[in-house]
């Protein structure tokens, strides 16, 4: 196991009394050896050592089960070997507009739950296991994975909540009648990128949790009400993750829309103004051409055709400006 420190990284139980806690590996199995009816939980890197290759020898694991378990970036999933059960989960953070996930590893034996997770995501599974009280030494080493499998699933809560009000915040922008900015439309396409990312994250955490039901021992009460909690949970989130999808979709087009609106406007303003200063063009055009009109060379031609430019650029200005085009 990983070294103690601070924070106690293992801890054994007998009912609702704490017997031991922050003993290594050979230790603490020599504890729940020495008291049959104790239960434990220890938090250990996830890289392989010899240590937790002996320890998967001692509970039937065979080398593919432990590199599935150490592998990077597997999907979250339950599986069962010689009794023993594997569950590999994702917990997922937001960090500037990036979603990161951590890979938490846990083998649910009999007596003990092994975590394995890197830090400083282990230090705050290890805080939250020693701060749980009677919640955990209540149960087993079941209701210890419970508790970790519901500490995930927390984490997933809180990014989902960081991602819905960031999709509220560009929305807030959209009800002035202006499209994004391009900095918007960069930050509503980062989080649109880690929406997706999280999806891939809870459909499959629901499966991993309905499975942990489904194989779970037999259980009291409260912890099967515990469980029912969870899956409510899991639910929810992937509820949430969905229509942040859709919501940040409809953003998207939002904004797109109002970027066409006001290009039609600037392009009925273009055209209006291109109309007025156009008229005047023709006029005097027209009247340049080297053929005989009326008022011709003389001061009141000028005034004249002055006048007519005048007219035509103040009528069409009129006109526009009725149908508001400019």
């Amino acid at each position: 196991m990983a070294a103690g420190g601070p924070i106690a990284l293992s801890e054994a139980w007998i009912g609702s009394r704490v017997i031991a806690h922050d003993l290594q590996g050979d230790d603490l199995a020599d504890v729940l050896q020495q008291n049959g009816d104790a239960s434990a939980w220890a938090i250990a890197p996830r890289e392989e050592t010899a240590e937790l290759r002996r320890l998967a020898k001692i509970l039937g694991l065979d080398d593919y089960a432990v590199d599935e378990l150490l592998a990077p970036g597997h999907r979250c999933r339950v599986s069962d070997v010689a009794g023993t059960r594997l569950v590999r989960l994702l917990a997922v953070e937001l960090k500037n507009r990036e979603l990161f996930a951590d890979d938490v590893s846990m083998i649910i034996a009999d007596q003990v739950v092994i975590i394995l997770a890197d830090d400083p995501y282990g230090q705050r599974i290890a805080r939250m296991l020693t701060a749980a009280g009677p919640r955990l030494t209540g149960g087993g080493a079941d209701r210890a994975a419970q508790l970790v499998v519901d500490f995930v699933i927390d984490t997933t809560v809180t990014t989902t909540e960081q991602l819905e009000a960031a999709s509220d915040d560009l929305a807030d922008q959209l009800f002035g009648g202006q499209p994004l900015t391009r900095e918007g439309k960069l930050d509503a396409f980062r989080l649109r990128r880690a929406v997706t990312q999280l999806r891939r994250v809870t459909a499959p955490t629901q499966d991993v949790v309905q499975e942990l039901v489904d194989t779970a021992p037999g259980s009291d009460e409260v912890t099967d009400r515990h469980w029912n909690k969870i899956i409510d949970r899991t639910q929810r989130v992937a509820l949430s993750v969905t229509a942040l999808a859709d919501g940040l979709t409809t953003i998207f087009d939002t904004s797109l829309s109002l970027d066409n609106a006001r290009l039609d406007d600037v392009m009925k303003k273009l055209t209006g103004w291109a109309a007025i200063i156009a008229a005047p063009t023709l006029i005097t055009g027209f009247v340049g051409m080297n053929v005989d009109f009326w008022f011709q060379g003389s001061s009141v031609g000028f005034y004249v055709y002055l006048a007519v430019m005048l007219a035509s650029a103040v009528v069409l200005y009129v006109l526009f400006k009725r149908k508001t085009w400019i």
